[in-house]
């Protein structure tokens, strides 16, 4: 909870200046927004930016019941029957997203397609396994094991490593 205060924030790089942050409670505004105000665009800002769009919500539809989804929740999704769907830990959610167009909304968030008809969230893999032909399975956290088509092997490991990269 914040009041108004003034929070500052040590900068990780040699003699960068501090990060300022500032926090306004209003009861009389009628949704919350965030407004980022930089020098430059870069990889601290555009980390902030993908930290507070992670927390962007995905309506799902089961039956008749309509539930707000974060994207973190996420394990895979799949298009089946031509309907998306969301499968989190133990649940599945029918979305309105077609797979590239939830790839090119979340992929910094950790979303990459794997195969035609899926997209898999790489902070919900426990590991991962190649066979004899090349073939890779990701086992996820929630015990299920999806298939990684060799189709999209290349862009799944680029990805992986740009991950890495902008870790660092």
């Amino acid at each position: 909870m914040c009041g108004g205060g003034e929070y500052n924030c040590n900068s990780t790089e040699e003699g960068g200046d501090d990060l300022k942050l500032n926090c306004y409670q209003d009861s009389t505004i009628s949704e919350n927004h965030v407004d980022i105000y930089c020098r430059e665009k870069d990889k601290e800002v555009i980390g902030i930016i993908d930290y507070i769009n992670s927390y962007e919500t995905i309506i799902g539809q089961d039956d008749d019941v309509a539930m707000r989804i974060l994207p973190s929740e996420i394990f895979y999704c799949e298009i089946v029957d031509r309907k998306c769907y969301a499968y989190l830990e133990s649940e599945v959610f029918r979305i309105d997203f077609s797979l590239s167009g939830f790839c090119d909304r979340f992929a910094r968030s950790g979303f990459v397609q794997i195969s035609k008809s899926m997209i898999v969230n790489v902070y919900k893999i426990k590991r991962f396994t190649t066979d004899l032909n090349m073939k890779m399975t990701l086992y996820l956290e929630n015990g299920e094991a999806v298939i990684l088509n060799r189709a999209y092997k290349k862009n799944f490991m680029d990805y992986l490593k740009k991950m890495r990269e902008d870790a660092l």
